[in-house]
């Protein structure tokens, strides 16, 4: 099993490491030894959480369809999403993977002109204004520390379905 420890003052800093168990309770190896020396202290009490990692393979298949998607894309697209990357995170803020932040401004003339602030700043975030509110929103990351297996999955199926409709294409479940 992978563990993730979280670690530090608050809490920010995370580690992993992967854990065995058994009658005589946990294990690690020696690559993961050597880690945890150098990161936890003997005598010190630390918090657990499981994690479920997805295979390589998902992931290479997932990334692999995303750009054959992008490479079938229509013309009109690309300015929208110049990069197969572009075309990812704008999809996992369409299907709900995202965070959001709003800022309220005292006109839609202010708004305006604080969105065209914000957006020069990341290119993969959706800035909208309605009336005098800012909303930002930012793809959630799928590296294997921020998104479980489960999440991932999920993610991938309704980013991989949206993607294909840009193509006018249905896609059966891998």
């Amino acid at each position: 099993m992978l563990c993730e420890v979280p670690f530090g003052r608050h809490h920010g800093d995370r580690a992993l490491a992967e854990v065995h168990g058994g009658r005589d309770g946990l294990w690690v190896n020696r690559h993961w030894a050597r880690k945890c020396d150098e990161r936890f202290v003997v005598g010190q009490s630390y918090t657990l959480d499981e994690l479920h990692v997805r295979t390589s393979e998902t992931h290479r298949h997932y990334f692999a369809m995303l750009h054959e998607i992008w490479q079938s894309l229509p013309e009109h697209f690309s300015e929208q999403f110049p990069t197969e990357e572009h075309m990812r995170k704008y999809a996992l803020i369409r299907t709900g993977y995202h965070t959001m932040t709003q800022h309220a401004c005292k006109s839609e003339a202010e708004a305006q002109r604080l969105a065209s602030v914000i957006r020069p700043y990341d290119s993969y975030q959706l800035v909208t204004v309605k009336d005098s509110i800012v909303t930002v929103y930012n793809a959630l990351s799928q590296d294997y520390r921020s998104m479980d297996k489960r999440t991932f999955a999920q993610s991938k199926e309704k980013v991989l379905d949206w993607c294909s409709a840009l193509v006018g294409a249905e896609r059966s479940a891998a």
